[in-house]
This record gives C-alpha cells, sequence and structure tokens, in this order.
C-alpha cells in the first residue's frame, strides 16, 4: 500500500500545482534505472538528486549500490521531503532550492560531485531560472562529472540558449517507452568550464 499511497500523494502535489510537480505520477521503475544507468558507479564521489520527489530515483541509486553516505537528496516542497526522510532516512536531505546548489552542499559539507541526477519539470521553469539551476548544478560537478535530466518527450529539456551559454554537451541515452509517460533521458557534459560568474554577467 506505501507506493499507492505516496503516488496519491504526487499527484495531490501535482493538483495544487502542476506547473512545479511536472507529472501526474512518479517516475517508474524503469526510467529511475534508466537514469541510474547514466552514471559511472565506480567514479568516487557523491550524487546529487534534484527534486527528489517520492523518491523512486533514490531507491534505483541505492539498488545500483551507491552508498547511502554517497547520495544528498535536494527537495524544495516540504511533503516530498517528509517522504524522502521517512523511506530513506540513511540518506542526506537537503531541504530547499536546486537554484541555491553549491550553498546546500557547502553548507552540508558535500562534495566532490560525480554526478547531478534531475527530475524537475525543467520544462515548466522559466527560462532564467532554468539556466541558474542548470549552471549551479554545472558549477557543483568535478571534472568529469556528468548531468543527468528526464524529460517527457524526445527534445532536450535545456534549451539550445542554455546549451550554448554554459557550452554543453547534450545526448540522450536513453528513451523509456514503458513509463507513463514515456520519457527521455539526457546526460550534459562540460567540456570547459565556465564559471557562474561568468555567464551571469554575460
Amino acid at each position: 500500500m506505501a507506493p499507492l499511497r505516496r503516488n496519491l500523494g504526487f499527484l495531490r502535489r501535482w493538483l495544487q500545482n502542476p506547473k512545479a510537480v511536472g507529472a501526474v505520477v512518479p517516475s517508474g521503475r524503469s526510467l529511475a534505472c534508466a537514469m541510474v544507468a547514466g552514471i559511472d558507479l565506480e567514479a568516487p564521489g557523491t550524487v546529487v538528486e534534484l527534486g527528489g520527489g517520492t523518491g523512486n530515483i533514490t531507491a534505483a541509486l541505492l539498488e545500483a549500490g551507491v552508498p547511502s553516505n554517497r547520495i544528498a537528496v535536494v527537495e524544495r516542497d516540504p511533503g516530498f521531503a517528509r517522504v524522502i526522510a521517512a523511506r530513506f532516512p540513511e540518506v542526506t536531505l537537503l531541504q530547499g532550492d536546486a537554484a541555491e546548489l553549491r550553498r546546500l552542499l557547502r553548507d552540508a559539507g558535500i562534495g566532490p560531485v560525480k554526478a547531478v541526477v534531475s527530475g524537475l519539470p525543467l520544462l515548466s521553469i522559466p527560462d532564467r531560472v532554468c539556466l541558474r539551476i542548470i549552471a549551479e548544478a554545472v558549477e557543483a560537478l568535478q571534472e568529469d562529472g556528468v548531468l543527468l535530466q528526464f524529460t517527457y518527450g524526445p527534445a532536450s529539456p535545456v534549451s539550445r540558449r542554455i546549451l550554448t551559454r554554459l557550452g554543453l554537451q547534450a545526448e540522450r541515452i536513453n528513451w523509456v517507452v514503458d513509463n507513463i509517460p514515456p520519457a527521455s533521458v539526457w546526460r550534459y557534459r562540460v567540456p570547459q568550464r565556465v564559471s557562474l560568474q561568468t555567464q551571469q554577467s554575460a
């Protein structure tokens, strides 16, 4: 019954604020596993999850063997944060805004970061806010780190303007047809570092 309760809670959150939640049901197991498959699990460092929701991606990270002390979940919504805290008391929960990711990580003493996995509904977030979130994630990553984002559709959820401004390379690495709705997983790499201060002043 616990998954059903979580799904109903997710639906209630969606009804309250569709743009903030982005879907009527949480990401499925197949999608969560596809996200985790894009991470080099042998590399050192922490995996940071943006928008933990009901915890399906967090569960997939743990099942894949990522140590709980190497997982940090950022969740702004108090209701979802309570779900994460109750379901995964062993992982680090950072209740706050992904647009302030580096401050949250710094205050919690977390780093280096080898991957950022995001379930945030980027397509419903204003472009300037999306730019800040992606820039924060990019700056948090170690030199060979990756940013993974899923979206409901085949196109990159990060706009071409943001990709160009931050110098990101984008690659769709998976298409999950059995998710509801079907989703694609995108991986973003940083061939050259672009400081947040530089891109903000541009």
